[in-house]
């Protein structure tokens, strides 16, 4: 009698579902006419999370300036990176693609102007982080995205972008992972708060 072998459960959905079907297909630094600049502002941050999302790296890419910083902070407890010049950002965020099973969306609001000139300017955004796998979504965790933004020619960039992240995105404890999944999330430090704080 053969023995019964389990087989393994697909991927449902499959992480970048949509744009492996040809139903989103996203453009990278599409001309966008009339819109104001906090539009621009507004669209770049959506571009990066859809682009993470449906992990398009060329979409990504463009999404920063070359000598761009990704940081992130957790809880006030756990930094990740930061993560300095586009090329490291773009290994940084795109080595998760290939252990990350679930299909990431990253849901923007409130996002505020906080400061604005010709060739600079300063965003924050809430964060609502939601994760579908085995055929059901829950969310991931919240937080907020402070964006620094420098305008190159006509088109506006990502200069910095600070993640900062009420809940931890992984799953364990900080003090029981392998050194090699601490430099999987780019963990820099860890700090847990105390009783009294």
């Amino acid at each position: 009698m053969a023995e019964h072998v389990k087989k393994p459960r697909p991927m449902r959905p499959s992480p970048a579902w949509a744009s492996k079907r040809g139903i989103v297909e996203l453009s990278v630094s599409p001309t966008v006419m009339g819109l104001s600049i906090r539009d621009q502002l507004t669209e770049r941050l959506h571009r990066y999370c859809w682009a993470f999302d449906e992990r398009n790296p060329e979409l990504l890419i463009d999404c920063f300036t070359a000598d761009a910083i990704w940081e992130g902070h957790v809880m006030g407890e756990t930094e990740v990176g930061p993560h300095r010049g586009r090329d490291a950002i773009m290994t940084y965020l795109t080595t998760f693609w290939q252990y990350q099973r679930d299909q990431r969306r990253h849901v923007i609001t409130n996002l505020l102007v906080e400061s604005l000139d010709d060739e600079q300017a300063t965003c924050v955004a809430y964060l609502s982080l939601l994760g579908s796998h085995h055929a059901s979504t829950q969310f991931e965790t919240a937080g907020f995205y402070k964006v620094e933004y420098r305008r190159e020619g006509t088109t506006w960039r990502i200069s910095r972008l600070t993640a900062g992240f009420d809940s931890p995105y992984w799953k364990q404890e900080v003090e029981e992972m392998e050194p090699w999944v601490k430099e999987l999330f780019g963990i820099t430090r860890h700090e847990p708060a105390t009783a009294d704080e």
